[in-house]
């Protein structure tokens, strides 16, 4: 079989859908059916290799991101501003679908496989993946002209897409429901974890950080509201101080989009309640943060699957996410749950298994064995009998 790949997202820094890209193009690499992968876009897996080992070894030696220099702030605004813009997301379309245009004339045979939702124009055999619909259940956490977009152009992709992949049954079953789809089209495919998350007992790593093994609750994630952040620090203050004091709040992330009210929450719960902010995290230090936590608490609304709890499942970390999500249905009884938006049940659990450190191991434990069984090597497997299907 001979793929071509749209590797837009691998531009860094990587996102969720650039780590998508990323590690199922590394695991799709090694399967022996696969002839030949071409990418396009002009940012090739091999450069993102090159940019992610360089990105690892300064995060090795404790180097954070270069300051942007001045006047950057403004061209970024500005840029960002375009980006946001109905014409500049048409103009970026044409581009793309130019650029595609040229690349399928070259190459008969191939199967186009988009990892980030939107097809772009392809006479042959096409497989979208479709992460989640967040776009139409919580539009208020994207911008409007983004919401825009992806509501008028993904219709048409379900409509040409031979094969239809989701991260989840739970997405799968949204689509299936939403847009009517035939479900013998729509396959849901669980991602995978990454071979440098594993159990880490690095007090060194967390002493960069002021914390000790074990002894904080701990959030990853883009900080914005979809992630349910509010929640976790109103189920936060509702813990007895005795168990705040013992167990500080740490919040790990990138800022996201709308967060401005969110972080100045942040700021005044880091001044007055003893939260912690990290802001600069290197992948690098992650598996010793994930390893670290009493807790692991992940109380996002809404994912299409949430990979930062495999992340920490795998790490040996008990973790705690909300219920009726693709997060609770891909753990299958390895991570405690509660009642999705309900902060005082979130409390309660967290409360609950902080004083119950039996329970906790024991949670641990059947999170890094669920963990296992979900590796970057089994998506590629399971994605290469789609390809297999529509194979010319």
């Amino acid at each position: 079989m001979k793929l071509l790949i749209n590797t837009e997202s691998l531009s860094p820094p990587l996102t969720g859908i650039g780590n998508y890209t990323f590690n199922l193009l590394s695991a799709l690499e090694q399967m022996d059916d696969i002839e030949r992968i071409d990418c396009f876009s002009g940012f090739t897996l091999s450069s993102a290799q090159q940019t992610l080992q360089n990105c690892r070894t300064r995060c090795a030696h404790g180097d954070e991101p270069a300051r942007p220099p001045a006047g950057a702030g403004l061209a970024n605004r500005l840029k960002n501003g375009l980006r946001q813009s109905a014409l500049a997301y048409r103009a970026r379309e044409a581009l793309r679908n130019g650029a595609l245009g040229l690349a399928a004339r070259r190459r008969n045979g191939f199967i186009y496989h988009e990892p980030s939702f939107i097809l772009k124009a392809h006479q042959g055999p096409s497989v979208a993946t479709v992460h989640d619909l967040s776009f139409i259940r919580y539009p208020q956490f994207h911008p409007p002209k983004r919401v825009e977009w992806l509501v008028r152009q993904l219709p048409k992709t379900l409509d040409r897409a031979d094969a239809i992949i989701t991260d989840s049954e739970y997405i799968r079953q949204e689509l299936i429901q939403t847009y009517r789809i035939e479900p013998g089209r729509v396959t849901a495919i669980h991602l995978g974890v990454s071979e440098l998350y594993h159990p880490a007992r690095d007090q060194q790593g967390l002493d960069r950080y002021g914390l000790r093994h074990g002894e904080y609750l701990f959030f990853v994630g883009t900080l914005e509201p979809r992630k349910g952040i509010d929640l976790l620090l109103d189920a936060w203050s509702q813990l007895p101080c005795t168990l705040q004091k013992a167990y500080p709040l740490v919040l790990a992330g990138a800022p996201g989009w709308n967060n401005e009210t969110l972080q100045a929450r942040i700021q005044h719960m880091t001044r007055a309640h003893g939260l912690k902010h990290l802001r600069f995290v290197p992948e690098s230090s992650l598996p010793a943060l994930y390893s670290g936590a009493a807790l692991f608490v992940f109380p996002s609304l809404y994912e299409g699957f949430g990979l930062p709890l495999l992340e920490a499942m795998s790490c040996g970390a008990p973790t705690i996410c909300s219920a009726e999500t693709s997060m609770a249905e891909f753990s299958q009884g390895a991570a405690c749950l509660f009642d999705r938006g309900d902060s005082a049940h979130l409390a309660e659990r967290i409360q609950h298994l902080l004083e119950r450190p039996a329970e906790r191991n024991a949670l641990a434990q059947l999170g890094q064995l669920r963990s296992r069984q979900l590796s970057w090597r089994r998506c590629a497997q399971l994605t290469c009998e789609i390809y297999r299907q529509l194979a010319p």
